[in-house]
């Protein structure tokens, strides 16, 4: 929920800054997730008047501006063509940061100083939208009547501070700017401020001569309507605009901004239909008929059914009731006359359309987390004054209502030791009532005995348990610190620590993030086509499927990894986004059968992709063993049977129990394409079930040689099938104890050396621990490994 701090002071006295407030609501519950300064990137930008203009001496496209910035005269250089004197316009002086990216300072242009630049709507972070002119390919011309000097955050109303605040779901009444005033006032100990819901109207007009109302559903509360004629349909005030835009709705007009305004500060959804498209000029809020047909504001036809609920006329539905508008019943610019709607709806009713209509709107979301019947009146009531205030229509006398429960305040009885008990500590009765009271909970003690009558609109208010939260969050989070903390009788301090498998994890995250990844994060859903664009055709193409997903895309559970992050990468490289290597820690589902008669196996990987410039196989290699470094764990490189890895380029971790713990590789080229993705992208798994219950390696350590290392370079020639592993193997059991190491330093493939031949070259190091090794033991050596490598894989050395 979104508010600002100049809407919250219509209705509260706030006498603190904006961070002291933030932190005073989410002590109290209401936790502040941003602040954001409208003016964060408007300070040194001022309002500007143009005295004169001259051409550049050194430039035919350029002109130097004289501008009167209210306390003095400074000198503008200028490439605009829309600009002229006498013109009022935004000046960005040196020191000033638009929101562009563009930092101000004094500059030479051609020879000559400009001490500023002109601003565009666009540098100013506004539209045509919210102020006229802002869209211009050039300078926004501001109205004649701005003053010189005056900073621009004030004349064009962006000086607010705007709260993201997370509404918890058991308080639908504090969605609304008025009900994050209460709590202010709570936290503040102030009282709340009236609202200026006065009009007047048409005495000599009723609405009885324009409409009727009837309700057919139980799925509808309370439903109310009024007439309003001669409208005048235009841009609304700054003052509307501005709030809207602070806020994150585009304004329109000001009808549809005056219903978007009582939404976002009363909480009430409200809608206005054009009178002349209201058939039979009757409004019947019903259940939809089998197949009834309906287009909406979002250019989509849907077919309702008997679950969904319409506010239709005489003869079609013209809304989704608590959803959406229809085309067919909104007004436009030449509507003359409107019938405003002000309704409750059934939660679940709007939730289950919108849901199976994939349709989401402002409104819907307030009626599915609820609206009290009481604030049909107030959010009518709101919207008329409006009506009144801005002079955009003419109020016909009358309210119809049509109410089908009958509005009761609880009035409750409780105890003031149960809630001493229930808090563990005793407060101030006359405390107690301030705070109570504060938050419109109309409280008498008397004695022991505490009598509070919630507002009507507090469904979660039934007994001394609610109550004591109500009093602890305002009184407690603030002063707690006061008190001495103990734990409760025979209790002890339990110290927490990690799963071994988190562990584990959390030392894979951070070593990946040193190589240079990013992780992300993803749903345990994806498509039921995903093993398809993977390859897959083994049992794990038997996915567990969603009743009533969200949306094909989040239709099954996983068994495999691979499609969320290359997904990722997809999304990215889509954005522009380069260079990209990133990492996810997740589960997989693989169902023992299906239909389900128990719970799937699940197993807990990590998977990895990179996309980046000069990235290869080896370094994915390099990247997943050094994970596998620190573990007592013994493994072979085969090659991958994973069918959506490169067949020549990737390779299966397989333990020496011969179970198959990772895979890393090239992607296949026929996956890449499915996923949009370049040739070289490379793709890694890994079993972490599996490695958080190894050990750590225990390294045995060697002395230091005394006699010289001798290196030899060998580049064989081998089939294509064998494998580096294989080489290494012999060529280490050849050499015996005179073996050191052994590194792969190149792989090349020519045509001149036969069909299916490749080069792999290795450096070898040999040493004997009681003696420097001679020539003539060296070549032995040599002649013994190559030998064995002729024998063992028909391995030639190449002639360089």
């Amino acid at each position: 929920m979104k508010v600002t701090l100049n809407w919250l002071k219509d209705f509260v006295d706030i006498d603190i800054s904006a961070e002291e407030l933030a932190e005073k609501l989410t002590s109290a519950g209401f936790e502040v997730e941003e602040l954001s300064y409208q003016n964060k990137h408007l300070h040194d930008v001022v309002v500007g008047k143009i005295l004169k203009i001259e051409r550049h001496p050194q430039a035919d496209k350029l002109v130097v501006c004289q501008v009167d910035i209210g306390d003095k005269t400074t000198q503008i250089i200028t490439a605009a063509t829309n600009v002229f004197e006498g013109a009022i316009v935004p000046v960005s002086l040196p020191g000033a940061d638009l929101i562009n990216g563009i930092k101000i300072s004094v500059s030479k242009l051609r020879g000559v100083e400009s001490f500023g630049m002109f601003c565009s709507g666009e540098e100013l972070g506004i539209d045509d939208n919210y102020f006229e002119g802002a869209s211009v390919n050039g300078i926004l011309i501001l109205p004649e009547d701005f003053v010189p000097g005056t900073p621009i955050e004030k004349a064009l109303n962006l000086d607010d501070i705007i709260f993201d605040i997370n509404v918890t779901p058991n308080r639908p009444d504090c969605n609304s700017v008025i009900g994050i005033a209460r709590e202010v006032c709570a936290v503040l100990s102030k009282q709340i401020k009236d609202v200026d819901f006065s009009y007047e109207t048409v005495k000599n007009d009723n609405i009885q001569n324009y409409i009727d109302i009837e309700v057919k559903t139980e799925n509808c509360p309370s439903y109310m309507g009024a007439v309003v004629k001669n409208l005048k349909i235009e841009r609304s005030p700054i003052w509307i605009r501005s709030r809207l835009n602070a806020v994150g709705i585009k304004p329109i007009n000001t009808i549809v901004d005056i219903t978007n305004y009582v939404l976002i500060e009363q909480g009430q959804p409200m809608h206005a239909f054009d009178y002349e498209n209201i058939e039979g000029k009757k409004i019947v809020v019903r259940q939809a008929e089998k197949d009834e047909k309906i287009a909406v504001l979002n250019q989509n036809s849907y077919i309702l059914d008997g679950n969904d609920m319409v506010i239709a006329d005489a003869n079609k539905p013209m809304v989704i009731a608590g959803v959406i508008g229809g085309l067919n019943s909104c007004i436009n610019n030449d509507t003359k006359i409107t019938v405003f709607e002000s309704a409750s709806f059934d939660l679940k009713s709007i939730r289950i359309t919108s849901k199976k209509l994939g349709v989401r709107t402002d409104s819907s979301a307030r009626y599915e987390k609820g609206v009290s019947p009481v604030f049909q009146e107030i959010g009518l009531k709101r919207a008329l004054n409006l009506i009144y205030k801005m002079q955009c229509g003419e109020i016909v006398d009358g309210i119809i209502d049509r109410k089908q429960v009958e509005i009761k305040e609880k009035n409750l009885v409780g105890s003031l030791a149960r809630i001493d008990k229930i808090l563990g500590i005793e407060i101030d009765r006359e405390k107690i009532k301030q705070i109570l009271n504060n938050l419109g909970i109309k409280t008498e003690i008397n004695g022991d005995v505490i009598t509070y009558q919630p507002p009507v609109c507090r469904d979660d208010i039934e007994n001394e348990n609610d109550l004591a939260e109500e009093i602890i969050r305002i009184y407690g989070y603030d002063v707690y610190d006061n008190f001495e903390g103990a734990l409760f009788e025979n209790s002890k301090v339990t110290e927490g620590k990690y799963h071994d498998r988190f562990k584990f994890e959390n030392n894979l995250k951070n070593q990946l993030v040193d190589y240079g990844y990013y992780e992300v994060l993803n749903y345990s859903l994806y498509p039921s086509n995903a093993c398809e664009k993977l390859l897959i055709t083994d049992e794990r193409i038997n996915c567990v499927k969603i009743v009533n997903s969200l949306s094909e895309d989040l239709s099954t559970l996983r068994t495999v990894m691979a499609h969320s992050i290359l997904s990722n990468i997809s999304y990215n490289l889509s954005v522009n986004n380069k260079n990209l290597r990133f990492f996810e820690v997740g589960r997989v589902y693989l169902p023992k059968e299906l239909p389900l008669k128990e719970q799937p196996v699940e197993q807990n990987k990590i998977s990895m992709a990179v996309c980046h410039d000069g990235f290869n196989f080896f370094n994915m290699k390099h990247d997943v063993l050094a994970l596998l470094e620190g573990l007592n764990l013994e493994y072979d490189l085969v090659y991958s049977k994973q069918p959506y890895l490169h067949p020549g380029v990737s390779a299966d971790i397989v333990t020496k129990e011969g179970d198959v713990i990772g895979c890393f590789g090239k992607l296949h080229p026929t996956v890449a394409k499915n996923y949009d993705l370049p040739k070289e992208v490379y793709y890694a798994e890994l079993d972490t079930d599996y490695l958080s219950t190894l050990t750590e390696k225990q390294y045995k350590v060697k002395e230091v040689p005394k006699y010289p290392i001798v290196e030899r370079d060998l580049a064989l020639l081998v089939k294509e099938e064998v494998s580096n592993k294989e080489l290494y193997d012999s060529i280490k059991s050849s050499c015996g104890k005179m073996f050191y190491d052994l590194a792969l330093f190149d792989v090349y493939r020519s045509d001149s050396f036969g069909e299916n031949i490749k080069s792999m070259a290795y450096n070898l190091r040999l040493n004997n621990i009681e003696k420097t090794m001679t020539d003539e033991e060296v070549n032995q050596i040599i002649k013994k490994v190559l030998k064995a490598l002729e024998y063992k894989f028909g391995a030639k050395l190449r002639e360089l």
